[in-house]
């Protein structure tokens, strides 16, 4: 399992692992839309390019999924995968796949307004990389 739910009051979050930072940003933004709705239910209708840059890689991290989540909080998508196309320094952009909100067919498990920067420190593991994410709901 390359991420967990987690508790954390009043929010919510996820731990994320990966073997790289490409996997790290990928698995982040599947962990958080497994929070949303049942990502197996989004079929995937168009696919939406996504760029983001940061301070540093947790910033970036951050950054991407403030970018994903727009996608839905202001697109009305939702986000079924994310890959990373490019990884140049502190910027990524990569393709999402994505389609329309529809509320009979993708129930809201969580209403995530924000991500936050709680916990959200990179840990260097010795098989790949870590992060925490906190989710203000």
């Amino acid at each position: 399992m390359p991420f967990e739910v987690i508790d954390h009051t009043a929010d919510t979050g996820i731990r994320v692992w990966a073997p790289d930072f490409a996997v790290l940003i990928s698995e982040a933004a599947r962990g958080m839309f497994t929070q949303i709705t049942d990502t197996e239910a989004i079929d995937v209708t168009t696919v939406n390019i996504v760029a983001a840059d940061g301070i540093d890689k947790t910033d970036l991290v951050i950054n991407v999924l403030r970018e994903l989540l727009f996608l839905f909080t202001g697109g009305n998508l939702l986000v079924r995968w994310f890959a990373v196309d490019t990884a140049d320094g502190n910027a990524v952009s990569g393709l999402a796949g994505c389609e329309p909100f529809d509320p009979e067919k993708h129930p809201v498990r969580n209403d995530i307004k924000a991500v936050t920067y709680a916990g959200g420190d990179i840990k260097v593991l010795p098989d790949g990389l870590e992060i925490t994410i906190i989710f203000d709901i």
